[in-house]
């Protein structure tokens, strides 16, 4: 069975796309000497991704739920034309309207 291929090391090809992958053979030139090659791009921080900007600064928070409650839960969203995040967040400012903290989700 054939190791399974990384996705750290598929997200790095991607974000530096000159480089080469590992398992191909570096050339040489006929003398023997490897050719003169640029230095390496110099990669500061992480690669950043796509985040949309009304999720700037905010947490992701997961629940596991019971696949009947889960499609309930799309349900009532497909009902009131409300994504699930949406009807989340109301949840979430009912719960601290009911334990007496201001709703700030």
């Amino acid at each position: 069975m054939s190791k399974r291929p990384s996705l750290a090391e598929r997200m790095r090809e991607v974000v530096t796309p000159d480089a080469p992958p590992d398992n191909v053979p570096k050339l040489m030139t006929v003398s023997g000497h490897m050719p003169e090659q640029p230095p390496p791009r110099a990669v500061v921080g992480r690669a950043s991704g796509f985040y949309a900007a009304t999720r700037a600064g905010k947490k992701k928070v997961t629940a596991s739920l019971a696949p009947l409650a889960h499609k309930q839960l799309k349900q009532l969203g497909l009902d009131l034309d409300i994504n699930m995040e949406t009807l989340l967040v109301e949840a979430i400012n009912d719960l601290f309207k009911k334990y007496g903290k201001p709703p700030i989700a």
